[in-house]
C-alpha cells in the first residue's frame, strides 16, 4: 500500500508550520512599528522572541516591569493555526501511534521555538530592556496553550470514533454540545456589553487615541486596543454572571463601580464611570437566556435525563468560563493584578445555567402533564419504580444498542444524529483510501458511526 503522504513531511509540517508563520507575522508587525517610530531594527530578534512568548501568555518583563495580563487575540489566532495544521495531519493518521506522533511533533515544534526565544532574549539582555523570563514558566505556559490547541486539532477528526469506542451516551454528548453553545451565548452577551460601552464612551476613546500625538502613536494605541478586546469581553462576560472584575485599581460588578487608575488604552474607556444601580440587574438576562437555550437544546421526554444533560452542559460552560477568566487576567505592572474572580465566575456560570435550564425542564415537564403524565406512563410500563422513570419510546430499540441507547430519551438521540449528519457527510470522502480494502479502513479520520443506527447515538 502506498501512503497518501510522506510521513516525515507530515511531521515536519505539523511541527514547524504554525510556529514559523506566527514568528514571521510577529517579526513583520514589530518591524513596521519600529520603522514608523524611527527606532530602526536594532534588537528586533529579542523583541520577536518576547512576542512569541507573549503569544503563549508567558509573562514578559520590560524595563523592570512585569506584564502578566497579555492580549488574547494573538493567542487565539496562533492557537487556531495550530488546530488547523494538527487537524489536517490527524485526518491522515491510520493508527493511534501515528496520532500520538503528530501531537508530539506539534508540541515539540512549539517548545523548540520557545527554547530558541529564551536563548535569543538571554543573548540580547545586555543591550535591550527585555528581561529574561522564568524558563520553567515559559515552557509551562507554552505547553498549556499549544497543548490545548493540539488536543482540539486531534479531536476534530478523531473524537467521534473515540466516543463510539467508549459508548458515550447521547445524554452526555448533547449536554456537552449544549454547554459549548451556552458558553458562546455568554461570550456574545459580553461582547454586546463591551461594544455598548464603546459606543456610549466614544468621545473619551477618541480623546485617548489623540494622545498618541503621531501616526505611529495612533496606530499603536488602536492596535493594542483591538488586541486586548477579547480580554475585555471575557471580563464583561464574567460580570454578567455576577462576578466582580478588576482593571488596574478600578473594581466593578453589575451594580457598583469603584473607579481608580486604569491602563492608558482607548479600549478601557468602555468601562462605566459610575454605577448604573438597579439597572445593572438587566445584565443577568444574558445568563438566563443562555440557560434557557441550554435547557431547550437538551430537551428530552424524560425529565431525569433532561436534567442530567443540562447539568453536564452547565459544567462544561463553567469549566470554559474558568479557563477563559484565568487566561485573560494577570499582573499589570505596578497596577497589580487585573482580571476577574475566577472561582466566583465559574460557580455563578454553573448556577445560572442550571437555573435557566432547570426552569425549561420544569415548564416542559408541566406541559407534558407533570405527575399525572408520569402516572399515565407508569400505567403503560408497569408499577416497578425503575420503569416509572422510563417513558415508553416509539419504535423498537436495537438489542445491541447497549447503554448508549437504553440510557437516552428519543429526542436526545435523534438530535445527536441530526447534529452529526453534516459531519458524517463531510467525512464520507475519507472512508476509503485508494488501494485499501474496506476492511482496512483507517481508525482515525473516518466515522464508523455512519453505519450505525442513529438511535444508538
Amino acid at each position: 500500500m502506498t501512503p497518501r503522504k510522506a510521513a516525515t513531511w507530515d511531521l515536519v509540517k505539523v511541527a514547524l508550520l504554525s510556529p514559523m508563520i506566527t514568528v514571521i507575522v510577529i517579526a513583520v508587525i514589530i518591524g513596521i512599528i519600529r520603522l514608523l517610530a524611527g527606532d530602526g531594527l536594532s534588537g528586533l530578534g529579542s523583541a520577536v522572541a518576547a512576542g512569541w512568548l507573549a503569544v503563549n501568555q508567558v509573562p514578559v518583563t520590560i524595563g523592570g516591569v512585569t506584564l502578566g495580563i497579555l492580549p488574547l487575540l494573538p493567542t487565539l489566532l496562533a492557537a487556531a493555526g495550530t488546530v488547523k495544521v494538527v487537524a489536517e495531519g490527524a485526518s491522515t493518521a491510520r493508527e493511534l501511534p501515528d496520532l500520538i506522533g503528530i501531537a508530539g511533533a506539534a508540541l515539540g515544534g512549539s517548545m523548540l521555538v520557545t527554547t530558541l526565544s529564551l536563548a535569543v532574549i538571554a543573548d540580547g539582555s545586555a543591550v535591550t530592556p527585555i528581561g529574561q523570563p522564568d524558563s520553567l514558566q515559559a515552557f509551562g505556559y507554552t505547553l498549556l496553550v499549544q497543548g490545548v490547541a493540539v488536543l482540539v486539532g486531534v479531536a476534530i477528526p478523531s473524537l467521534k470514533p473515540i466516543l463510539t469506542e467508549f459508548a458515550v451516551p447521547a445524554t452526555e454528548r448533547v449536554g456537552a454540545r449544549g454547554g459549548l453553545i451556552a458558553f458562546g451565548l455568554f461570550i456574545a452577551g459580553g461582547a454586546a456589553m463591551v461594544f455598548a460601552g464603546i459606543i456610549a464612551h466614544w468621545g473619551a476613546m477618541r480623546t485617548m487615541i489623540d494622545d498618541g500625538n503621531t501616526v505611529d502613536g495612533y496606530l499603536g494605541l488602536t492596535v493594542l486596543s483591538v488586541l486586548y478586546l477579547p480580554n475585555m469581553i471575557v471580563g464583561a462576560t464574567a460580570i454578567s454572571t455576577g462576578a466582580s472584575a478588576q482593571l488596574g485599581t478600578t473594581v466593578l460588578d453589575a451594580f457598583d463601580v469603584a473607579r481608580g487608575e486604569v491602563p492608558p488604552l482607548p479600549v478601557t474607556a468602555a468601562l462605566p464611570e459610575t454605577s448604573i444601580g438597579p439597572l445593572g440587574a438587566f445584565v443577568f438576562v444574558i445568563p438566563l437566556i443562555a440557560g434557557a437555550v441550554l435547557g431547550w437544546y437538551c430537551r428530552s421526554d424524560d425529565p431525569v435525563r433532561h436534567l442530567r444533560a443540562v447539568g453536564i452542559g452547565a459544567a462544561v460552560a463553567a469549566a470554559l468560563m474558568v479557563a477563559a477568566a484565568w487566561v485573560s487576567g494577570g499582573r499589570l505592572g505596578e497596577l497589580g493584578h487585573s482580571g476577574v474572580n475566577v472561582p466566583t465566575a465559574g460557580v455563578y456560570t454553573f448556577a445560572w445555567l442550571a437555573l435557566g435550564g432547570g426552569l425549561v425542564v420544569a415548564v416542559l415537564w408541566l406541559a407534558d402533564g407533570g405527575f399525572a403524565g408520569r402516572r399515565r406512563a407508569a400505567e403503560e410500563v408497569g408499577d416497578d419504580l425503575d420503569d416509572w422513570f422510563d417513558v415508553p419510546e416509539s419504535g423498537s430499540v436495537d438489542a445491541d444498542a447497549g447503554d448508549a441507547s437504553v440510557d437516552d430519551a428519543p429526542d436526545l438521540a435523534g438530535r445527536e444524529a441530526a447534529d452529526e449528519a453534516d459531519d458524517d457527510a463531510a467525512l464520507a470522502d475519507d472512508t476509503s483510501t485508494p488501494g485499501t480494502d474496506a476492511a482496512e479502513a483507517p481508525a482515525f479520520g473516518t466515522d464508523p458511526l455512519t453505519e450505525t443506527d442513529p438511535g444508538k447515538h
